[in-house]
């Protein structure tokens, strides 16, 4: 089997992946004008509600690696998230797109978890931080273009904009032609495959780090348009840097790792508290791309050493159980994450605003940058030796 095509095979699979970082982001601002009859909070669900679907779909995965082929899973979720992606751009209706929205989250939902499980079949423990960079570039990369590409077919018309999502046909076919096909996991196997309790911890803290990134996505968007400028153009440059830094921190991924060893879950983390910090207090545009920039760095830098943590510490036919109660618990606190932040904002800073959301955010993150390194303190060395 060719090293060559499976890494390719997860490139591509992350690459359509992308579509879940950047969702709605391009468009949000003006989808909040267009339906302001719904209130700012409905729009602003529209980004997130895919993971309802998502959490349904991840724990899924563990059953249906034991019924189908990962290059199958790999296939049906890709097609589900082209299908409920494209077809907003046909229909012109709120309803209609919540419904295509929640039901995209479960194509990401079996998707999610899959390029991890590829990993630990095809590649040795000690090759898996590169896989998994490789992982995080496509994710990235994928962000990048489905920003700009939909900044530009927004400016069409934010219909226009549905259209990227013909990206995940295009990684469906490239699935099918080049991933090879290894039968399911014997279901009698699957079963006795335990979890231990660095899956739930890692899983945790990824949720507290979801509940607060994901409040870039939903509000970024709303505040250049209140805060910056009125064209969309500029928030598809803003989504766009967001993901060029992700990419570029799954590129150096592996170097990354050998620099920070335990502690790069805790860096990754004061990445975002920094983030947010230049988005509110550096002016104008300055801050906003340097703040975009950060949280691009931190969600991929986060996201690829738990995902890498993961595929170490339980045996190779549970990657995939194990990555799917890690997608579902973090999954729930971007779910949850503009119901937590409102609450928290007009809480405590007595008003709901982009602004507000952000100082929540960047207080959340610095609590829980202390979290991850008490954490990362504990442990005995590297990731690698935990297993």
């Amino acid at each position: 089997m060719s090293n060559k095509k499976v890494a390719l095979s997860v490139f591509m699979i992350a690459f359509a992946f992308g579509l879940n970082i950047t969702g709605i982001m391009p468009v949000l601002g003006v989808l909040n004008e267009n339906y302001q009859s719904q209130g700012t909070s409905a729009v602003q669900l529209l980004q997130t509600i895919p993971y309802v679907l998502l959490i349904i779909g991840s724990l899924l995965i563990g059953w249906l690696t034991t019924r189908l082929s990962k290059k199958t899973i790999a296939a049906i979720g890709l097609f589900i998230i082209g299908l409920c992606g494209v077809m907003p751009f046909f229909i012109k209706d709120y309803s209609f797109m919540f419904t295509t929205r929640l039901l995209i989250g479960f194509g990401f939902g079996i998707v999610s978890p899959i390029n991890a499980a590829i990993i630990a079949e095809f590649f040795k423990a000690e090759e898996r931080a590169a896989y998994i960079g490789i992982h995080v570039v496509g994710m990235g990369f994928g962000s990048m273009v489905s920003n700009l590409l939909g900044g530009i077919l927004a400016g069409l018309g934010y219909r226009y904009y549905f259209l990227v999502y013909v990206i995940a046909f295009v990684s469906m076919a490239g699935i099918i032609i080049l991933l090879p096909h290894t039968p399911p996991v014997s279901e009698a196997k699957e079963k006795t495959m335990k979890l231990n309790g660095k899956v739930y911890i890692i899983s945790v803290l990824s949720f507290l780090h979801t509940l607060f990134i994901t409040s870039y996505s939903t509000n970024i968007g709303i505040y250049v348009l209140e805060k910056i400028s009125s064209n969309t153009a500029v928030t598809g440059v803003v989504t766009a840097i967001n993901a060029a830094f992700a990419l570029i921190i799954g590129a150096v991924f592996a170097k990354i790792s050998k620099i920070f060893h335990k502690f790069t879950l805790p860096f990754a983390v004061l990445l975002a508290a920094s983030g947010y910090a230049s988005i509110l207090f550096i002016p104008g545009l300055t801050g906003v791309y340097f703040g975009s920039a950060l949280c691009g760095m931190s969600l991929s830098c986060f996201m690829a050493q738990a995902t890498y943590i993961i595929s170490i510490i339980v045996d190779e036919k549970a990657v995939a159980k194990a990555s799917g109660i890690f997608a579902v618990i973090g999954g729930i606190g971007g779910l949850i994450s503009p119901i937590i932040i409102k609450y928290l904002s007009e809480g405590f800073l007595k008003k709901n605003s982009a602004a507000n959301q952000f100082i929540i955010s960047l207080i959340g993150m610095a609590v829980l940058c202390v979290i991850t390194f008490v954490f990362s303190q504990k442990q005995s060395n590297r990731p690698k030796e935990m297993k």
